[in-house]
């Protein structure tokens, strides 16, 4: 039997790590409902009389039962990438459609510096193992 609670603003990553068996922090609030177990509500209930946290890992049954939470975290659907993200936002809306098809013609498409575009050459095989780069 499972009990309905509220809990505070989660991230995409506790998200995940809940959902994966790993403990997450947690404090009361509603941002999102949970179901909480006898044994897990009892240690809620003391964390909120304190006005402090607990630290939460779902059995197996809750994990297949609270699916949905996943996607509904802090920090948007890239979350750990937005700078990387903004960078290229910012390179495409200053070259335009064009000037990027034009710059991308004139340098190679696998050329194009500080964007993680650079070709690399494949490793050499000795054997049947991989060396390391620049052996």
């Amino acid at each position: 039997m499972y009990h309905k609670v509220g809990v505070s603003q989660l991230s995409n990553t506790q998200i995940s790590r809940l959902l994966n068996g790993h403990g997450v922090r947690v404090s009361s609030g509603s941002n999102h409902e949970i179901e909480l177990s006898k044994e897990q509500l009892k240690k809620y209930m003391k964390a909120l009389d304190k006005n402090k946290a607990m630290t939460l890992v779902m059995d197996p049954f809750q994990m297949q039962a609270h699916q949905f939470l996943r996607g509904s975290g802090s920090g948007g659907s890239m979350s750990g990438c937005g700078s990387r993200v903004n960078k290229y936002k910012k390179w495409v809306n200053a070259l335009g459609a064009k000037d990027l098809i034009d710059a991308g013609m004139a340098k190679g498409a696998s050329t194009i510096s500080g964007f993680g575009l650079k070709k690399r050459s494949p490793r050499k095989m000795r054997g049947s193992a991989l060396l390391p780069a620049g052996y």
